[in-house]
């Protein structure tokens, strides 16, 4: 048994419990079409003091989530973990695209790392939470291997990357522009 199987049945034979479990299930649902993560970008965009950020969260958003649901995971075409061990149990509606990498993952990090590089202090912490609850729970409910979620991780770690330097230097040169 590869690695990325050991540890989604230890989760299902060793964490998932009563408790645990109804918080989880709500968790990855509301990562359903990122929707929880567009709640927030919205939030951000409203308050003239975030809006900076939550262009930023948006565009980083929609670019990594975009690249991993249209081009990633029809590229790579990983079946999901719950097709390739049998023992592996569901808590929620078995998703029908590919694994690799985790979308839920991509999505919430994408917003997380902008958020987490913004000044926005008290934001931080929730938000960084919120997106690490967001990747175990797609490994709780059965329906991503560990790895899927690690590269979902990684490229919504670049590609904010990216999109912060990017945004960084269009607001200094729209600044520098405005001053002349």
């Amino acid at each position: 048994m590869n690695l990325d199987a050991f540890w989604l049945l230890f989760i299902q034979d060793h964490l998932r419990n009563g408790l645990l479990t109804p918080l989880m299930v709500v968790v990855t649902m509301l990562g359903n079409k990122g929707i929880i993560w567009m709640v927030l970008i919205a939030l951000l965009l409203w308050r003239r003091r975030t809006r900076w950020v939550g262009a930023l969260a948006a565009v980083s958003f929609l670019v990594n989530a975009g690249l991993a649901e249209l081009f990633i995971k029809h590229a790579v075409m990983r079946p999901r973990p719950f097709l390739s061990i049998p023992e592996l149990q569901t808590l929620v509606a078995q998703p029908l695209t590919y694994s690799f990498p985790s979308v839920h993952t991509v999505s919430s990090f994408s917003v997380a790392f902008i958020v987490w590089r913004s000044s926005l202090r008290k934001w931080r912490r929730p938000v960084m939470a919120l997106a690490c609850l967001m990747a175990f729970s797609r490994l709780y409910v059965g329906v991503h291997y560990p790895s899927d979620v690690a590269a979902g991780l990684l490229l919504a770690w670049v590609g904010s990357s990216f999109v912060w330097r990017l945004g960084r230097r269009a607001v200094r040169l729209a600044c520098s522009s405005c001053s002349k």
